[in-house]
């Protein structure tokens, strides 16, 4: 009766189990084939091959009547991934690059800077860009790598002071296969090998140890990298760029950073002027700005008002263009979402950092929440997440405790939030 059953279903189903490519094979409770699609007899037909086999029992009114086997093609496995790596691949090269196109500013002093990071761009020399937090550092970084002979290949980037020392080694190098307990099977391919042929940006290259300074001192004279548990050194062809807001030369004075590494990554010095020293610069930047968010917080703004940007002109932003930013973001999220014109009252709202916490009431009467709850979230997120990078004069390190955070799960969120 149960066979009959079976058969009764699998009369039913042949039209569709027919026309997958599939090899599909049912057994009856005796294990006995009582089907099997073309795709099945073709299998057997081509021979031994290896096969991934998926097994489900068949049920019929809450009775099992038998099990369906699909098997799987490794040869087609195997294949379907070597496609997903190539249009990885491929996908990389067309990627969004950042160009020095990207850097906003007419200044007189911005413009020797970029058009000195194009020269260095052209050349292989190991660059480090120097200037404060929030100046736009990693934008330059982009921008070098975008137009420079590896601009075809990786561009990877690393904050050495979000990881821990321990971890960094072997982020930076790798490691092999059972080196240490809890290692991943397979080992870990570094960031080193990964950009093998591109550019590696190493941001607030100030705060390495001391012992890392070494390691990687031996990478830039060798280029030569050690993975964690190797016994053979393993050849690399990166081009490095670093960063940082760090005085190295007082470092240096006082035994905090190796004279040699200095001097090996100092090739080519990058100094970004601060926002404050090109205020000329601030209109256009806060018109990008609000290009880039209104969308994002669902806002129709197409100008500022004057006496607002005079507002903006009189701050020496500490923080720079990262601080002006959060500065407009927060103008935007609390102005009403008809409105085309930020206007000096929005200005003066943001410029004193009001939060939810404070002042509750302005932003419910003064913000028209989205009706969408993810938008929402993801607003009042970003708002929080800026406030806490704000107050912390840019340091991620801080502002993830204060959040009580983990420091990954900000670098995600911000990355997400397009912080």
């Amino acid at each position: 009766m149960k066979n009959d059953n079976l058969k009764n279903l699998i009369k039913a189903a042949m039209p569709i189990t027919d026309a997958l490519k599939y090899a599909i094979e049912i057994k009856d409770l005796n294990g006995d084939r009582v089907y099997a699609n073309s795709s099945f007899n073709d299998m057997r037909k081509r021979g031994s091959r290896e096969f991934v086999v998926d097994e489900n029992d068949i049920y019929l009114d809450d009775v099992k009547v038998g099990c369906i086997s699909v098997y799987h093609d490794m040869s087609e496995i195997t294949r379907l991934k070597m496609e997903i790596s190539r249009l990885n691949k491929k996908l990389r090269k067309v990627e969004r690059r950042y160009t020095f196109a990207d850097i906003i500013g007419r200044d007189v002093e911005l413009l020797k800077v970029v058009q000195t990071a194009k020269i260095a761009a052209a050349t292989p020399a190991t660059i480090m860009l120097r200037g404060e937090s929030g100046t736009g550092k990693e934008l330059f970084a982009n921008a070098i790598h975008g137009a420079s002979k590896r601009r075809t290949e990786k561009f990877l980037k690393i904050n050495c002071n979000s990881i821990p020392e321990e971890l960094l080694e072997s982020e930076l190098f790798g490691y092999k296969d059972g080196s240490f307990t809890g290692s991943r099977r397979g080992g870990k391919v570094g960031l080193f090998k990964e950009a093998d042929g591109g550019t590696l940006f190493l941001d607030e290259i100030g705060d390495i140890s001391l012992k890392m300074q070494v390691k990687l001192l031996r990478v830039l004279q060798e280029k030569e990298i050690m993975p964690i548990g190797a016994t053979e050194p393993e050849f690399v062809d990166v081009r490095i760029i670093c960063a940082t807001n760090k005085p190295l030369e007082k470092m240096i004075r006082k035994g905090e950073f190796r004279e040699d590494l200095y001097y090996r990554l100092n090739v080519f010095p990058i100094v970004i002027p601060p926002l404050r020293e090109r205020k000329t610069d601030i209109g256009i930047i806060v018109m990008h700005i609000i290009e880039k968010y209104n969308e994002f917080y669902e806002r129709h703004v197409s100008r500022i008002d004057e006496d607002a940007l005079e507002l903006l002109y009189e701050e020496d932003w500490p923080g720079n263009v990262r601080e002006l930013e959060n500065v407009i973001s927060r103008a935007l999220i609390n102005s009403r979402e008809d409105n085309d014109v930020l206007s000096r009252s929005d200005i003066e709202f943001a410029l004193k950092g009001m939060n939810v916490k404070t002042e509750p009431s302005r932003i419910m009467y003064h913000t028209d929440i989205p009706d969408n709850l993810n938008t929402a979230i993801n607003m009042f997120e970003s708002f929080c997440i800026r406030e806490a990078i704000d107050k912390c004069g840019g340091d991620k390190n801080k502002a993830a405790n204060i959040l009580g955070v983990p420091i990954r799960t900000l670098y995600y969120k911000c990355r997400k939030l397009g912080l």
